[in-house]
C-alpha cells in the first residue's frame, strides 16, 4: 500500500521539468559534445540537462536543448548564451516555446482490494510539440526562419582572398572602447607617428608600420601596453569575439575580408 501511494507523487525528474526552462541552441563546432556544451553553457546557469539530436536542421547545423534550473530572468539568460564563442563558432539560442509532453501514467488496481484504482494520464496536447516533433520536422521550437534556411551554403574562391605580408601588422585589445577614437592621438604623443591604424570591430584595433623596428618598439613601450588587455602579432585566423555593431557573417578569415567578399554576401 505505501509502495502504491509513493508512485502517485511526482518523481525528481518531474519537479525538475516544472521549475526548469529549455533553450534551443545551434551554431557549433561538429565536434563539441553534451559534456562541452553543458560546460559553456553553465557559465550563464545551472545547466541540468543537455540533449543533441542525431539529425541537422534543414540548414545543415547541429543543435540541442540545454535545459536550466534556478533562472531568475530567462530573457537575459537567452542573450548571455548568444554571446558565447567556441572557437569560431558563434552560438545562437532562443527560447523552447514547447516542453516535452508529460508522460501517461497508469496505475493497476491494488491486489485483493477495491474501490482504489488511481489512473493518472496527461490528455495529448495537438497544438504542442515535443523535442522529438521538432527533430522529425514536425513542430516550430519558435526558431527563426533564418535558422532553418534551406538556402545554400556560399562557398568563397581563391579571387575572395587577400594577399597581404602580415609581418608588419599587430592586433590590439584595448581596455576602454573609448580610447579608440583617441588613438591616433595617443599614439602621436608617444612618438609613433608613422602608424596607420584600422578598427576591427568591438574592443579590437589593427596597426600598421612602415618599419619593423617601429613595430617592435611599440610593442614593448609599456605606455601603449597599459593601454591594451591583448597586443599581439597580426594572424589570418583572427575573429573578433567583442562587438558593438555586428553584421554576423560566419566563416570567413581575416585574409577573405576583401571587396569581392562582401559584394558576393551583398547580392544574395
Amino acid at each position: 500500500m505505501a509502495s502504491s501511494h509513493r508512485s502517485l507523487f511526482p518523481s525528481k525528474e518531474d519537479q525538475i521539468v516544472k521549475v526548469s526552462h529549455s533553450v534551443f541552441v545551434t551554431n557549433f563546432p561538429e565536434s563539441i559534445t553534451s559534456r562541452d556544451l553543458w560546460k559553456s553553457c553553465g557559465v550563464y546557469g545551472t545547466v541540468v540537462d543537455v540533449f543533441i539530436p542525431l539529425k541537422k536542421s534543414k540548414a545543415g547545423k547541429r543543435f540541442a536543448f540545454v535545459r536550466f534550473i534556478k533562472v531568475n530572468n530567462l530573457a537575459r539568460l537567452v542573450e548571455n548564451l548568444c554571446t558565447i564563442w567556441i572557437g569560431r563558432y558563434h552560438l545562437y539560442a532562443n527560447l523552447v516555446r514547447f516542453q516535452r509532453p508529460q508522460k501517461n501514467f497508469n496505475f493497476p488496481p491494488l491486489s485483493g482490494r477495491t474501490g482504489f484504482n488511481p489512473k493518472l494520464t496527461t490528455k495529448p496536447n495537438d497544438k504542442a510539440g515535443s523535442y522529438a516533433n521538432f527533430v522529425n520536422g514536425g513542430v516550430s521550437m519558435g526558431v527563426p526562419g533564418s535558422m532553418i534556411s534551406s538556402s545554400p551554403a556560399m562557398v568563397l574562391d581563391d579571387s575572395c582572398l587577400v594577399e597581404r605580408d602580415l609581418s608588419n601588422l599587430v592586433m590590439g585589445k584595448v581596455k576602454d572602447f573609448a580610447s579608440i577614437p583617441n588613438m591616433r592621438t595617443l599614439l602621436r604623443d608617444e612618438g609613433f607617428t608613422d602608424v596607420k591604424l584600422s578598427y576591427l570591430g568591438g574592443l579590437w584595433v589593427m596597426f600598421e608600420f612602415d618599419k619593423m623596428e617601429t613595430k617592435s618598439n611599440m610593442m614593448q613601450h609599456v605606455g601603449v601596453m597599459s593601454w591594451f588587455d591583448i597586443l599581439q602579432d597580426a594572424s589570418n585566423d583572427f575573429v573578433s569575439d567583442e562587438r558593438v555593431v555586428w553584421v554576423d557573417i560566419e566563416g570567413i578569415p581575416l585574409n577573405a575580408w576583401s571587396r569581392e567578399t562582401f559584394l558576393r554576401i551583398g547580392k544574395k
